[in-house]
């Protein structure tokens, strides 16, 4: 079953540290990572920079649907 990012929780210093989909279920982002990864999750890629890898959007003229911009919970 595919699912959607709709929301992030952060830690003090901004950076995602979850995320929750449209079918309420939250990852940490370990976990999340591991879902893209195995085609769970949706509209959201896997980037590696220095050798730590992280969750983005796809590249688009939206940033209403950047992960930062996402509602936090």
């Amino acid at each position: 079953m595919e699912e959607r990012v709709v929301a992030v929780n952060k830690d003090p210093d901004g950076n995602i540290i979850a995320v929750k989909t449209d079918r309420g279920q939250v990852y940490r982002i370990e976990q999340a990572i591991q879902q893209v990864n195995n085609g769970v999750l949706k509209g959201v890629q896997v980037v590696n920079r220095e050798g730590k890898q992280y969750l983005r959007t796809y590249p688009d003229q939206t940033p209403e649907n950047n992960l930062d911009e996402l509602p936090e919970f």
